[in-house]
Parts: C-alpha cells; structure tokens; sequence
C-alpha cells in the first residue's frame, strides 16, 4: 500500500530531531502558534472536583475520553450551568482538538465529537482551537504518528505520572503542509484507515468467533451432550503438531494483541 506511493521531489531539515526531512515547501510549526486569535484557543481544560459532578447537563470530557486519533465514549459525567458560570470554563466546540497531557500515552489527539449537548474538558485535557492556516483533522492525524508520541514519551519518561505541561506542549513542533494538500491528506488517510479499520474488526470478530466455539465444543464433549468415540477412534495415532502452521498465524494474532493492548490503554484515566 505505501509501496504504492512517491515521495516529494525535494526534502528540507526541519531541524526537529522527531522529524527529521520534511518536503521543502511545507512548514514547521510550534502547536501553539497554530491557535486561532482571541481568548482560550489553546487551553487547559477546568478543574472539577467531585462534589460539582451531576448527571446530567453540561458534558464533561476526561482524559479518558481521548484515544489516539479517535474520541472514545465513556465516562458519563456532567456539570451543571451554575458551575459553568462560576467556574468560568471553556466550552468546547465540536471539530476542536484535544490533546491529553497524561499518558498512556502523552501527548495523544482527537477531535472534540458533537454529542448534541455542550462540551467542558478536565484540567488535563489542552483544547486547541486550530487558525485558519491548520485542518484540524491534519493535526490530530500529525499528533498521532508513533514517532511524534514516541518522541514525546521519551521527553516526560521518569517522572512519578508521565505527564506534560501545557506550555511545553506548546513548544513541540509539526509539519504543515499548505492547506489544499492537508485537506487531501485528510481526505486519503480518512478513506485508507477506514479501510484497515474495518479489516481489523472483521479479522478480531473471527478470532472472537473461533473461541466461542473451542469453547462450546470443549464443553459439549466434556459433558456428554455429543459422542465423539468414533471419530476419536479414526484419528491418527500421534496428536498433531501444536506448532504447526502456526508462523504465519501467530504474527497476525500478535499484531491484534497489541491492536488491543493500545485501544484499551489509550486514555484510561
């Protein structure tokens, strides 16, 4: 699939060490030179303690909330209008870019979703509200490259929690093509990732399928419910290879093992 792809007729140092060459004609750009003009375009999210927690009202969107490139649903928490005044908090918009300062891990990005209701973030939750010369959906595509986070991880490693500050978060670098050509990177990564993301579903539907009928025959013939003598009595001597077969499958279950791994630790908070 990459193989199918050319690269750009000439390359520049971007002179950041993560990056390395980048095509000559795009940009580097700190995260924060990229918010828009105005008040709180590239912000902490708020601090809520639990007391001011309600069920219902104005959504509240946590750490965990925030997957690597994709906003996950859960944690149904809310504050109430009367918080929101005197706390003066930031509303989000959907289409805003949320970039969780915690591991697992740092510095990971998606768009704020539209959940039909008005939208806060927890205190460590940066919200960037992209100028006119950043797609938003470019950036969070570019905040969750392996490298890029990889490279941020490598930064913070040490410390009691992995965590990141809001004004060195500000400071980190990415490219930025010109605008026709991120919205067609945005266009071509939306359509193959979909693609691959719809492989993956029905390859871990499969697996799950597979096991809940090792399961199922493992107890129907362990309980008497099916008589297997005759076909037991026809099978070779020697059990077969356990091993056998297995190298071409093993690195598939691996790869969606650690497909798994990711989705589950994106975020949980």
């Amino acid at each position: 699939m990459i193989e199918e792809l050319k690269p750009y007729p000439a390359y520049k140092d971007s002179g950041v060490p993560w990056l390395g060459h980048v095509p000559e004609h795009w940009e580097v750009r700190t995260i924060k030179s990229l918010a828009g003009k105005g008040y709180k375009t590239f912000v902490d999210g708020d601090w809520i303690e639990s007391p001011y927690i309600r069920a219902e009202g104005i959504r509240l969107i946590q750490t965990g909330n925030i997957g690597i490139g994709h906003y996950r649903e859960k944690e149904f928490r809310f504050i109430d209008e009367e918080t929101f005044v005197a706390f003066r908090c930031t509303e989000i918009m959907p289409g805003d870019v949320l970039i969780c300062r915690l591991g697992d891990p740092v510095g990971r990005a998606c768009l704020a979703p539209n959940l039909g209701v008005r939208m806060i973030a927890s205190v460590d939750v940066c919200i960037l509200k992209p100028n006119e010369s950043a797609i938003a959906a470019f950036l969070v595509y570019a905040m969750s490259s392996p490298v890029y986070l990889e490279w941020i991880g490598s930064l913070v490693r040490g410390s009691t929690r992995d965590r990141v500050s809001r004004s060195m978060l500000g400071r980190f670098c990415v490219s930025l093509p010109p605008l026709p050509e991120q919205t067609a990177i945005v266009e071509y990564l939306d359509t193959k990732t979909a693609k691959l993301d719809a492989a993956i579903a029905a390859a871990r539907r499969e697996i799950e399928l597979l096991r809940e009928y090792r399961e199922r025959l493992i107890a129907d013939v362990v309980t008497g419910k099916v008589d297997v003598r005759e076909v037991a009595a026809q099978l070779p001597e020697e059990p077969p290879d356990q091993h056998a077969g297995t190298e071409e499958e093993e690195p598939v279950a691996d790869e969606l093992a650690t497909v798994d791994s990711q989705e589950e630790a994106n975020g949980e908070e």
